[in-house]
């Protein structure tokens, strides 16, 4: 009974082998033939007959090179104020440009605008100012300590008082 059930189970094994063979090759005969008509309809869409459609949209604006090749600028705004101002900043920067090629001449010119004095009084009074915030600073993060030691110092006398209250 054994040798029968085995022998049932081999040839079931069997015949699904060759039907997965047969399989395969069905699939690969249509898909190696199917090749030839996608090539035909490539042909047909690059080279097609005279007359036929090959596009619904009819393009009104010629193409400018933006999104899409169309342009990104909206036909309808008018836009020769930003036109003539990029103009304008354009011609400033060739100036700026042609005027100071040399850095050390542009520092000269910063240094000729105000005198050494007035350097040196504009530093000292910003090192002042600084030294009086700083000092200020300093004082009421001083006050604020002392004051928190205070109630910290407070707190722990009233929870040494409570303790020893309990405690007896």
């Amino acid at each position: 009974m054994v040798k029968s059930g085995l022998r049932s189970f081999k040839l079931k094994s069997l015949y699904r082998a060759v039907l997965s063979l047969l399989a395969i090759a069905l699939l690969v005969t249509t898909t190696a033939c199917n090749n030839s008509s996608e090539v035909a309809a490539k042909k047909n869409l690059e080279n097609p007959p005279p007359g036929k459609i090959t596009s619904l949209y009819k393009p009104i604006t010629p193409e400018a090179g933006g999104m899409n090749n169309y342009s990104d600028v909206d036909p309808r705004v008018n836009t020769s104020k930003t036109d003539a101002k990029v103009d304008r900043l354009v011609d400033r920067a060739k100036d700026l440009v042609q005027k100071d090629t040399n850095p050390l001449k542009q520092i000269e010119k910063e240094f000729d605008k105000k005198g050494i004095k007035e350097r040196v009084e504009d530093t000292a009074d910003s090192v002042r100012k600084s030294a009086k915030e700083t000092v200020d600073g300093v004082s009421k993060g001083t006050r604020k300590g002392f004051e928190n030691v205070k109630e910290n110092a407070k707190s722990f006398k009233d929870d040494v008082e409570s303790a020893a209250k309990k405690g007896n």
